[in-house]
């Protein structure tokens, strides 16, 4: 009897078999090789200025000139400047620059999502130059990441409250800007939202490689979380009514939908916001301030709590997709809130607030 591989057809079904496996194999381990060579430069880099020790050594200065030597000793910052405001802005520079060295470093595909990120930046700067231009103040100068930016900054500053809604269509601004801005923009929190709506739509938009879909597409639902209870709770402080709570609403989030964020309009106080997130991801740290300091402080502990637990959401999603997509964003998002501390000490030795007042003001990791 013939053996099995006498029959000459078999070989070539064999060698397709093989193929196919092959084929697969490599469609699954190639991201690997794409990604390992930013996360392993990002893990040996990290985010030391997220955590109370290594920020300590900064707290302890006395001066501004003290402060710049002790940073300027780690070898990844080379900040300039004589004054806080120029250090801050020299911090500014070197977060962009640190976020396009790990653009340049990632696969071609995540470098929108970079981009969009960096927009969020910018659309900080917007946010400011619209409050600023409808409560009729001076236009301060920004920095800005994109030159479209720049350029929407000084349209901003060169034309009327009444011609802005108009001249910012024309420009393609987003429509829901637009619209607040047309019934004179006087509530900021509605601005606010539709500004960070605008912005985030880009964000979830921005194009990424297949095994970083399922990271954006959490981080940006977490972000949207954050935004919203944010806003219930600076509208609660501020005396605002469930239907005013409303407008604030920037999309519907990972635990955030929208007869969620209704409830929490109708609520009364911070303590019972709080308390109705129970059983969410964000309790815990929002109980945490709750439990510290009541409502006496204000919003900004809780604020902070919420700024805390998106440092989480990136750890966990650091875990989660290593060593692919998820470390990049880690590193990028801690980065940011490493460059927000430093401003905030810096700001603090040259005001002289006391360590104890400066360190009620950072976002550290659990």
């Amino acid at each position: 009897m013939p053996g099995l591989f006498d029959n000459s057809l078999l070989w070539p079904v064999a060698a397709l078999l093989v193929g196919v496996t092959a084929g697969v194999m490599t469609w699954k381990v190639t991201p690997y090789f794409r990604f390992a060579y930013p996360s392993a430069r990002v893990q040996a880099i990290g985010n030391p200025f997220v955590r109370e020790k290594e920020l300590s050594q900064f707290l302890e200065c006395k001066s501004i000139n003290s402060f710049k030597s002790s940073l300027n000793v780690y070898k990844d910052y080379n900040v300039e400047g004589l004054t806080a405001s120029e250090i801050q802005s020299s911090l500014d520079e070197h977060f962009v620059e640190t976020l396009r060295m790990v653009q340049k470093d990632s696969p071609k595909k995540l470098r929108g999502f970079y981009d969009a990120y960096l927009k969020l930046l910018d659309g900080l700067s917007v946010k400011l130059a619209l409050k600023s231009k409808v409560l009729g103040e001076e236009l301060k100068s920004a920095s800005t990441v994109f030159p479209e930016t720049r350029k929407t900054l000084e349209v901003i500053k060169s034309v009327s409250v009444d011609e802005l809604p108009s001249v910012l269509k024309e420009r393609g601004f987003d429509e829901g800007v637009v619209e607040v801005l047309k019934s004179g923009g006087k509530d900021l929190l509605k601005l606010d939202a539709a500004v960070d709506k605008s912005y985030i739509r880009g964000l979830r938009s921005a194009e990424v490689p297949r095994e970083a879909k399922g990271v954006r597409d959490e981080f940006v639902l977490r972000l949207i979380d954050i935004k919203n209870i944010k806003n219930v709770l600076r509208a609660k402080r501020l005396g605002y009514s469930a239907e005013e709570c409303e407008n604030l609403f920037v999309g519907e989030g990972k635990e955030i939908a929208w007869w969620k964020f209704k409830e929490l309009a109708r609520l009364n106080d911070l303590k019972d916001v709080v308390s109705s997130l129970q059983g969410t991801f964000y309790f815990p740290f929002l109980k945490k301030e709750l439990e510290k300091h009541g409502e006496k402080e204000g919003v900004q502990p809780f604020e902070n709590a919420l700024d805390e637990s998106l440092l989480k959401v990136v750890e966990n999603l650091s875990i989660k997709n290593f060593p692919l997509f998820g470390p990049l964003l880690r590193f990028i998002v801690a980065k940011e809130f490493e460059i927000r501390n430093l401003k905030v000490i810096v700001k603090g030795v040259e005001e002289k607030l006391g360590v104890e007042r400066i360190k009620t003001l950072l976002i550290l990791e659990g």
